[in-house]
């Protein structure tokens, strides 16, 4: 992700983190449309490992059900070969990833909503803040939506420049 981002987090119940973020992305990105206009309810996204969070374009709304089932291989670190792992990742949790309590490199995913956009007067970028949760996916998951917002995937580790490979991830999604 370009830009300067923010996070205050704190951790509720399991791996699932909440926060608060204010971030300047490179590209404009849309609000969330009526999560029950949103088709189809089954769709394959890639998520390639140094992508940074993936838009599935796919809106959700509270009490909503996804079920992911994901496939794939990535590379923490491109030519070290004790750094391939699939979407569960590999067994190490580092003090700096987006969901703590999982394996760095796991496929995870996240709900967020746009709160509001500004321009900040000092670097003239346009910061989104937003409201998110961030959930462990690995190779199956499935997780309750708690509120209204987009949905998007990505590796559960913050140096994503030397990473290669991808995972194909199934989401379908239940409407309530």
């Amino acid at each position: 992700m370009s830009g300067r981002m923010r996070i205050r987090t704190f951790l509720a119940a399991g791996a699932t983190v909440c926060g608060l973020a204010a971030f300047a992305p490179g590209r404009p990105s849309q609000a969330p449309q009526d999560p029950s206009a949103v088709l189809p309810l089954e769709k394959t996204v890639a998520v390639a490992a140094d992508a940074g969070w993936v838009d599935t374009s796919i809106d959700v709304g509270p009490g909503d059900e996804l079920r992911f089932t994901a496939s794939g291989r990535i590379d923490l670190q491109r030519g070290n070969p004790e750094a391939l792992c699939g979407p569960e990742g590999l067994d190490l949790v580092t003090v700096d990833q987006p969901v703590p309590n999982a394996n760095i490199g796991a496929l995870i995913g996240k709900v967020a909503q746009l709160v509001a956009q500004r321009v900040d007067a000092n670097s003239g970028l346009e910061i989104k803040d937003e409201v998110f949760v961030l959930f462990l996916i690995g190779p199956e998951g499935t997780v309750t939506v708690p509120f209204k917002g987009r949905l998007y995937l990505g590796i559960n580790e913050n140096v994503l420049k030397d990473n290669g490979g991808g995972f194909s991830v199934v989401v379908a999604r239940r409407p309530l």
